[in-house]
């Protein structure tokens, strides 16, 4: 029985270290398509961040304060250098669409993210400035890994920028909205035990099997 046990607890313990979660490395850049020109309002990006880098990973219950499967990336400010709103012109929505690129985890796939970029005149026209509002809440998914069962929901943000009074804009960079990414890692695929993994597991059921023999030969004798 205690033969059993023990080859039992070296293969378990091999497969428990087979599927323990490890930190997932996230590379990639984005790319965006805008207005820029009339009709609409002439918007301006400044990109900060082009390219992204980083690794998740699971949550840790030692440090509950910490949570390590969220990663935020400010992309880009978005402004305009028009300092007055056309009404009928500049107030006429116009698209925009941020498409992520990742060259790590492999395969992959995510759904580009559609919005609308437009002017406002409020209170007669009073209150001036350009807004950015993304479909969907500006949401999506990406999948990835193995099977694609490895899922991140991507969220970005919106809002207004160059906000002025006075029948006018505040234009230009220094009043731009700053877009940032937000990374939250919901599942990690299905796992593939790396080679140091399989060693372990390898070692486990040998020793389960030299167990069994040494058994069977003080059976014997």
């Amino acid at each position: 029985m205690r033969t059993k046990f023990l080859a039992a607890l070296a293969v378990a313990s091999g497969l428990a270290l087979a599927s323990q979660a490890s930190a997932t490395t996230f590379t990639g850049s984005w790319s965006l398509e805008y207005l820029n020109a009339d009709p609409g309002l002439v918007v301006q990006v400044n990109p900060v961040n082009p390219t992204f880098n980083f690794s998740l990973f699971p949550d840790n219950p030692a440090t509950p304060a910490v949570n390590e499967e969220i990663k935020k990336v400010k992309l880009f400010e978005i402004y305009t250098n028009e300092n007055s709103v056309e009404w009928g012109e500049d107030t006429v929505a116009s698209p925009i669409k941020l498409t992520f690129n990742f060259s790590a985890p492999t395969p992959n796939s995510v759904d580009p993210i559609s919005g609308v970029t437009q002017g406002y005149a409020e209170v007669l026209g009073f209150y001036q400035g350009g807004k950015l509002t993304w479909a969907n809440n500006g949401v999506t998914q990406l999948h990835y890994g193995n099977g694609l069962t490895g899922l991140m929901t991507i969220s970005v943000n919106g809002g207004t920028f160059n906000d002025g009074k006075w029948w006018g804009t505040d234009e230009g960079p220094s009043d731009a909205l700053a877009v940032k990414a937000t990374f939250d890692w919901d599942n990690d695929p299905i796992a593939v035990p790396e080679p140091a993994t399989w060693a372990l597991m390898i070692s486990g059921f040998g020793m389960a099997g030299t167990a069994i023999r040494r058994r069977r030969s003080l059976a014997v004798g």
